[in-house]
């Protein structure tokens, strides 16, 4: 029996554009390889940090001033050319996560830093006027929790904290390994792909899964 939903934020909830995200960097802020940094899944070096928790929102800023071409750049042209690389919350997502609440305990489970954070909430409520904290039980930040994925540590401190137990726990995620360590962690996975319909994909999985619709 399924309790449990834990869900990626980018990739899954958030429609990604990586490609926007790196034209920014260089058109508007001189930083021309950024793309050394900024992965889909998994982010390098000092963005790794960030994202990981160990540095803070103004010590990003300082580091991307200093990779930067351009003079004077501000932290408010920084924060733009980093939320380009997050474009929508689609709203029938939203309405599904809604629905899915209704039976099962939700859980968000993100590597995200706290400028990208502060843009998806935005972007949530957005789409259909709710905060996120209004769907999900539990928020699982990889920059709160110095711990990012697919380290296996993440995954033993959610559990430790909600109780989840694996056997009970449907894992969503964009990223093979993420879903990989989910799945050596006892989760049931879906691995999700954007150009897929979210709704479709977790019905069919739950039905596989013996859960009613």
């Amino acid at each position: 029996m399924i309790k449990n939903l834990i869900f990626d934020l980018g990739g899954v909830l958030v429609t990604l554009d990586r490609d926007k995200c790196l034209e920014n960097f260089s058109k508007n802020l001189g930083f021309d390889n950024f793309g050394d940094y900024l992965n889909s899944y998994a982010q390098k070096g000092f963005f790794a940090k960030f994202e990981n928790g160990d540095i803070d929102a103004p010590e990003f800023r300082t580091i991307v001033k200093g990779y930067c071409n351009k003079e004077n750049i501000s932290d408010e042209e920084i924060d733009a050319a980093l939320n380009s690389f997050l474009l929508i919350v689609e709203p029938y997502k939203v309405r599904l996560l809604f629905k899915l609440k209704e039976k099962y305990n939700l859980m968000l489970l993100s590597n995200v830093n706290p400028i990208a954070w502060q843009r998806c909430c935005d972007l949530f409520f957005e789409a259909e006027g709710a905060d996120i904290e209004d769907v999900f039980e539990k928020l699982y930040l990889s920059y709160e929790m110095k711990e990012s994925k697919p380290s296996e540590a993440i995954y033993r401190k959610l559990f430790c904290d909600s109780g989840a137990i694996p056997s009970e726990t449907l894992f969503i995620d964009d990223s093979q390994a993420n879903i990989c360590t989910g799945k050596e962690m006892g989760l049931h996975t879906l691995l999700y792909d954007v150009k897929d319909n979210l709704e479709e994909k977790v019905k069919e999985e739950l039905i596989k899964l013996g859960e009613q619709w």
